[in-house]
């Protein structure tokens, strides 16, 4: 077995026995009945590899995982991420409803998941929010939302915002749920523990800004993970004038890895002077080792994605993009970091005509 595939295994066996360990008392009901009848070669090895996958298990349990779903394995764009430690689970976006029965839940199921303790939304685009009241709907608690609700003439005044009764489902959702919906602002913090948090750097609400009137992309949350030594850097749909804005002002932004901006594409409906993501001076103050893109192969491979294959090639930027590499997970330690694509495919595009 290659160390590839032992990481991916170890992760899952340890979330197979996660109610093994943290309900530990089986294995001592089992130790009592080992005394009363007996102790034998076979129950004595079968002891010996339960405290090794216990152990093992409360080690991996201390690692920080995130995941970048693949909510991109057609040609429909989307943003859904799971970040999990120490059994609290946190998602940053969901994705298009198009892909919740097809991959949204499956991966949250196949990880055991019945409980998520927070969503945030990073903005109120449909290919961000869509999977919200689905999952809400489902087997899955949510204990609490974090969304900054839009007006209904800035839903509307854009293709990719959606629809008003959408953001009206997602509200009568939470309230048939009882799940507090919680606006987002700068300077908020969202911790796992004292070495783990999110923190949110930048939110604009799209009107009041230090550039002006943005797009809905211009109200996307930017926030840094940390973990240990370990810096991870979200950016929802960040666009152009507000991405500008923060690298030419701010010093913070340094990252060991970044979550390329608005699915690594430029606009394809200009709105407000905006061209989709940030000018290189953004990247060169994230300076990341990796970028991670939530994209299709069809829109990564097309010209609205040329700038930031040229951007990552100029770079030298380590690069995974979900329409080539499925499921895409960082596991940190705190110290160090580890990527696990699903597939190990190259980012090579046709030729294009």
């Amino acid at each position: 077995m290659s160390r590839k595939e032992r990481n991916i295994f170890d992760i899952s066996l340890c979330e197979n026995y996660e109610s093994l360990r943290t309900h530990n008392h089986i294995l001592t009901i089992w130790l009592i009945n080992v005394l009363y009848e007996g102790f034998t070669m076979k129950k004595f090895l079968f002891l010996i590899v339960a405290l090794f996958l216990l152990n093992s298990c409360d080690k991996d349990n201390n690692k920080l995982v995130w995941t970048v779903i693949n909510v991109n394995s057609t040609g429909k764009q989307g943003d859904a991420h799971l970040i999990s430690k120490n059994g609290k689970h946190f998602m940053i976006d969901t994705g298009q409803y198009y892909y919740v029965k097809r991959t949204l839940l499956p991966f949250l199921h196949s990880k055991h998941i019945s409980y998520i303790d927070s969503i945030l939304i990073t903005h109120p685009h449909f290919d961000h929010y869509g999977g919200l009241v689905s999952i809400m709907q489902s087997d899955i608690k949510v204990g609490k939302i974090y969304m900054n609700i839009p007006t209904k003439n800035k839903v509307e005044s854009e293709p990719g915002g959606g629809r008003w009764r959408y953001i009206l489902d997602i509200l009568n959702a939470a309230k048939k749920y009882h799940v507090p919906i919680i606006p987002i602002k700068a300077g908020d913090k969202y911790i796992f523990d004292k070495n783990s948090y999110f923190e949110v750097l930048y939110q604009y609400d799209g009107e009041h800004t230090p550039v002006g009137k943005t797009d809905i992309n211009g109200m996307s949350a930017v926030m840094m993970l940390h973990n240990g030594k370990n810096r991870f850097l979200f950016t929802g749909d960040l666009s152009q004038k507000i991405g500008d804005y923060i690298a030419s002002n701010f010093n913070n932004l340094k990252a060991d890895i970044l979550k390329f901006p608005h699915h690594g594409a430029v606009s394809h409906v200009p709105k407000l002077g905006e061209q989709g993501f940030p000018s290189k001076i953004f990247f060169q103050k994230v300076s990341p080792k990796v970028v991670i893109v939530p994209a299709p192969k069809t829109i990564w491979c097309s010209k609205l994605g040329k700038r930031a294959r040229e951007l990552v090639k100029d770079n030298n930027y380590t690069t995974y993009v979900n329409g080539f590499n499925g499921n895409i997970s960082v596991v940190s330690d705190g110290k160090s970091y580890k990527i696990i694509p699903e597939k190990s495919s190259k980012l090579i595009c046709p030729k294009q005509k």
